[in-house]
């Protein structure tokens, strides 16, 4: 169990925004979806209602934020995202708005409440954080890697289409129509434009295998991609700007029979990053009073020189965990976890 004895740093002002704009652009996608039943934008219309706050629902697991920022980062896009959750949410909500307003069968209901949380699913599936979709079966967050927690061509779609059917309700299921096609095709190009990028990392730096080189948006850059290459002597994180790629930090490869390592990952921070990434990379680092400090890098967020969560193992002299630290924020003080 893990046991927090430090509070974490509050997050930044571009977290809290990208938090904010993620249910935005999810409730968006609820009203654009609502309006293809051919049902009214209308507070008192049950398919409305459904597919918009069936949208936006899954996200009222921001309540793990009160008991501070690892809470948020564990939890978040938990149990409450997957398959099984997102359909019982949609049948209870559902449900519940066919008994305030009976104006329309059950069945029509839940579906258009369905499609709102599933929506929700598939968004969170698009973007680098991922979503716990399997569980209970599994605690791995699945992602895609296609955008950011939010994408102004997404959001900007959806609101454009927002606005016209608040001005001109007759147009409101051809331009929501238009706005989904818009978005999927250019998340479309996007992936693309990713396999053509990845495809030119491997000549330029030479790699022969497709898995060596994995490209992921960059944080709070919609328009700039990320890269890790697995080379034989590194693994490089890397930016890409103006088309030119350029190598941020080269790490050091993980020595699997190094014994500082082994034992690091039996610790508490190797069991975070392990559920809420599926890109870190471990670093052994020897003290001068030969103490070992284990380090681990969470690859997907690059911000301003570091990496935004980073994690901490001490050990002493014979080898065993002394204490670990979490930083959810480059340079910040960060959270002591303890057996």
């Amino acid at each position: 169990m893990l046991q927090k004895t430090w509070l974490a740093p509050s997050q930044s002002k571009k977290d809290r925004e990208g938090e904010l704009l993620d249910p935005i652009t999810h409730g968006l996608i609820g009203i654009a979806l609502s309006t293809l039943s051919g049902h009214p934008m209308q507070l008192t219309d049950p398919v409305f209602l459904g597919c918009t706050l069936g949208a936006m629902l899954p996200d009222l697991d921001i309540i793990a934020h009160a008991k501070g920022r690892l809470n948020y980062l564990l939890k978040h896009r938990g149990a409450s995202h997957s398959l099984i959750a997102l359909t019982t949410s949609a049948l209870g909500l559902g449900t519940g708005l066919y008994l305030f307003f009976p104006t329309t069968s059950w069945s029509t209901v839940f579906f258009w409440t369905l499609i709102g949380t599933m929506s929700h699913g598939i968004m969170d599936l698009l973007n680098s954080f991922g979503a716990e979709l399997l569980w209970p079966f599994s605690r791995k967050k699945i992602t895609v890697d296609m955008i950011m927690l939010s994408d102004p061509v997404v959001l900007g779609s959806m609101l454009l289409s927002l606005i016209i059917s608040l001005i001109t309700p007759e147009l409101a299921r051809n331009s929501s129509f238009i706005a989904l096609a818009l978005s999927a095709i250019y998340l479309g190009f996007r992936h693309l434009g990713r396999i053509e990028i990845r495809d030119r990392l491997r000549i330029i730096y030479h790699l022969k295998e497709k898995d060596q080189v994995k490209v992921i948006p960059a944080m709070y850059h919609p328009f700039t991609w990320n890269f890790i290459l697995f080379q034989e002597e590194h693994v490089s994180f890397g930016v890409i700007r103006n088309q030119i790629p350029s190598i941020c930090r080269a790490l050091p490869k993980l020595t699997e029979d190094n014994p500082s390592v082994t034992n690091a990952l039996e610790g508490n921070v190797a069991e975070i990053f392990s559920q809420f990434t599926p890109h870190y990379h471990v670093i052994a680092h020897y003290l001068d009073n030969e103490e070992c400090r284990v380090e681990f890098l969470d690859l997907r967020y690059w911000v301003k020189g570091d990496f935004l969560y980073t994690g901490n193992v001490y050990l002493d002299l014979n080898g065993e965990i002394s204490h670990e630290i979490f930083h959810p924020l480059p340079k910040h003080k960060g959270v002591l976890l303890s057996y």
